[in-house]
């Protein structure tokens, strides 16, 4: 079941809907530090997955950068359209990770190779992941999920791409590999939390007094 706020943000979006998501995310109205809507899918995809997803107030401002920066709406209108869309986008997600669909991250595509852009979506979902502090060390340092991870924190790293040495070419034919590594990482990193979630101790009952 998706995740809180109001009826009005329960609503899958429409085609027409996201593109206009992405259209406003990319605008002048947006600041220069908006995540585009590729990078804002990686990055709500990485608060889902950790059981104790922050509030919307504590997440949301992450959308538009880190420096304080907020969109120019026009009006308040538009704002409480523009922020209805990210909620709904967060319960369409919360609902698709819950389900025994196969996982579709949102991708751009490089027409030309016909490859897969998966560097947004990395970054996006690396910023996510830091917004859980250290909650996510463990899981990092697992041995199994290390081979799911590593290639999409490297997907999204300066240093380790330049380390890769690889051209233009090869670094976009990697990227296209982490977009077919997705769907295998992202409900094995579920599993392995809803793994950690404590179960609950039932507390014992006190047998009824005899008369």
């Amino acid at each position: 079941m998706a995740k809180g706020f109001s009826a009005a943000t329960l609503q899958p979006l429409t085609d027409a809907e996201l593109d206009r998501l992405a259209e406003f995310l990319e605008s002048e109205a947006a600041p220069e530090e908006s995540m585009d809507l590729s990078m804002l899918h990686g990055f709500l995809t990485a608060l889902l997955l950790y059981p104790k997803s922050p509030d919307a107030g504590e997440w949301l401002p992450q959308v538009w950068g880190d420096n304080g920066e907020r969109p120019r709406y026009a009006s308040a209108a538009e704002q409480n359209d523009i922020e209805d869309l990210i909620l709904r986008l967060y319960n369409q997600l919360a609902d698709e990770l819950a389900s025994e669909e196969a996982f579709e991250p949102m991708l751009y595509l490089d027409e030309e190779r016909n490859l897969d852009i998966t560097r947004p979506w990395c970054y996006g979902f690396t910023l996510g992941v830091g917004l859980a502090g250290d909650a996510w060390a463990d899981a990092l340092d697992d041995e199994d999920l290390a081979p799911l991870l590593s290639p999409l924190f490297d997907c999204a790293d300066d240093e380790a791409r330049e380390e890769m040495g690889g051209d233009e070419e090869e670094l976009a034919r990697f990227e296209h590999e982490v977009a077919q590594l997705l769907p295998e990482a992202i409900p094995a990193l579920r599993a392995w939390w809803i793994d950690q979630i404590p179960p609950i101790a039932l507390q014992p009952r006190r047998p009824g007094r005899r008369h």
